[in-house]
Order: C-alpha cells, then structure tokens, then sequence
C-alpha cells in the first residue's frame, strides 16, 4: 500500500480504513509512506521484481492518493512486470502472475478512480474485490501512456493550456476541499478570458489536427479531468489509442455555454471543438509564450518553451487493474 500524505482528500485517514478493511479478510499489507516525487515508481518497482514468493504474495497494490500517486504506483508496476515501454501481457517476461492495482482515492480530483468505479465508495468496491467470486468487480488489461521526453508514464492523461492554468490556481485555494476546487479555480480564470489561450499546433499519428489559438487541449484515456470536467467522453481504457480533444479559443459570450457543455460530455458537436484518436501525439508551441502543460494533475517542470514540443505516445496493455464490472467507462 503506497500512501501520499500530501495528496488532497485524507490519505493518511483512508489507508487506515483500507488497511483494517484487508487485514479483517487475511491479508498483510506492507506500507511505503512517499516523502518526495518518483519515490513510489522505484519502489513499487523493486516490490514487484523481488517478491520472494515469486509475484504470488504480492496479490494487490494499492494506491492511496490523487492520480499523481497512481501514476507513480502505475509506473513502478510497469516497469517491475517488464510491460515498460513496449507494453503486453503484465508478468509474462518473468513467467508469474503479476499483481493488481487497486486506486484508494485519496486526492483532489480522483478522476481514474471514477473511469475506475464511477464514484462508489472505496469499502464497497475493495469489498467486491476481496470477495471469493469477485462478484461486481473484474480485472482489466489497461493501457498507459508514455510522456517520451522524460520516459514517464501518463495514467489519467495529459493537457496543454487551459486545464495546467486551472492546476496552477487550484494549488492557491487549498481551502476548498475535493473536486469543487477545481470548479472554483476554473470559474475564476473564466472570468478573466483576455488572460487565457495559447498558440500551439497538435499532430495525431503526424498528421496535424489542428493549430493556432487554442483554449486548451486535451489527451488520455479517462474521460474525466478534476473529477468533474468530461472532455473525452468516448475516451475507453483499453483500446489502445489516445482520445484528443482541442477547443478553439470562444468568444467572450461563449465560455459559459462551453464549460456547461464540457462538463457534461456534450461538447462535441461544439463549433470550437476538435476531437480525434491515435496512438502518438505531439503538441508544438509555436507562439512567442511558453506553453504550461500537466500530466495526471502534475504540472510539467517548466512551461514548454517557444518552438518545443512534447510527445505522448500509448503503451497498451501494460497495466493490471481492478475495476467495476460492468465498467463506468468502457
């Protein structure tokens, strides 16, 4: 059990129920408390490749924290069961059954845990897990995706422009707990619309999808962003592609209009919204500005400088995850 004390929604708190909740079903959970960034990705790794019983024993891993957790946890299980960076069957190369992840959602947004179990509370979806037949719950084959420049993993998805610029205001309202923070933090920079967009051209699969002004774009595999916002509502988990939406910047009078659309998912037939699917994509910024871009709720080192680009591409299949059954997200 890997457990983020600096995430957003009482990690400490719920690793403590998770933990009474195992140990009552026979199970012995060892716990790694993360002190700094990456810390879980070695970790979980090293777990994974040096279980003494050979990956029988190490039957869960457990994610206590916000999607930044999960990716580190993800990560680490990627590279310890040999599906880093080329993706397949977890465990095959080492000749065992690989472990499982289950995500505790201990953190601001929790949106993987929602493509995960929609918003059900976590005793009752461990409890299905744990459970003989595993009645409600199943096991899936999930995709990850891979930030190239700094070989790291990118479990929720990743964004440019409007949404890092929402990350970088919600970490100055730490007062307003859970998902409403980032409402809170999006609203705000709404109302200031002269302040936002950036110039930037996005290619799929090296074919440019678009370019110029844009209010953000979007990447990943889960649907949701801060737990509330769908930007990728035909986004699924395992199909190894990458969902992409990009919006235009709106006119002033049409940021309302476009955020209650987002919000529900119904922002596609949107005059100002592109929206594809691959399995590589490079987002260039082409203005004179550096771009501010966010992977898993974490705001990347540095603005993407003028002329840079980053690359995402998919690693399919590389992570064993418990989830709901029948799944909240394809």
């Amino acid at each position: 059990m890997v457990v983020n004390p600096a995430a957003g929604g009482s990690p400490l708190a719920l690793a403590g129920q998770v933990a009474e909740q195992l140990e009552r079903e026979g199970f012995a959970p060892r716990f790694l408390t993360t002190a700094h960034r990456g810390e879980a990705v070695v970790a979980v790794s090293e777990a994974v490749v040096h279980d003494p019983r050979g990956g029988r024993s190490l039957a869960l891993v457990l994610a206590v924290g916000g999607d930044g957790t999960v990716r580190e946890v993800a990560e680490g299980m990627a590279r310890g069961t040999g599906t880093w960076p080329s993706g397949g069957g977890a465990g095959q190369s080492h000749g065992w059954e690989a472990p499982a992840l289950f995500v505790v959602p201990g953190g601001t947004g929790n949106s993987f845990y929602r493509a995960l179990f929609a918003d059900m509370p976590v005793q009752e979806a461990l409890g299905m897990v744990l459970t003989t037949d595993h009645s409600g719950a199943r096991l899936r084959r999930l995709d990850l995706g891979r930030l190239v420049e700094l070989d790291q993993a990118v479990v929720l998805g990743a964004s440019a422009g409007f949404l890092a610029s929402v990350l970088d205001a919600a970490q100055r309202t730490p007062k307003v707990p859970g998902r409403p923070r980032y409402e809170q933090a999006a609203l705000e920079l709404i109302g200031h619309p002269d302040e936002l967009g950036t110039d930037v051209r996005v290619l799929v699969d090296g074919e440019v999808l678009v370019a110029g002004r844009l209010l953000l774009v979007v990447l990943g595999g889960a649907r949701h962003r801060g737990g509330s916002f769908e930007l990728l509502p035909g986004s699924v988990l395992d199909d190894g592609l990458f969902d992409v939406c990009a919006i235009e910047m709106p006119s002033p009078t049409r940021f309302g209009e476009l955020f209650v659309a987002v919000a529900g998912g119904c922002h596609l037939g949107e005059p100002e919204v592109t929206y594809a699917r691959g399995h590589n994509v490079v987002i260039e910024a082409t203005g004179d500005e550096a771009v501010p871009v966010e992977y898993d709720g974490d705001l990347m080192a540095g603005a993407l400088p003028a002329g840079q680009s980053v690359t995402f591409e998919v690693v399919g299949g590389a992570l064993t995850a418990w989830a709901a059954d029948p799944p909240p997200a394809g």
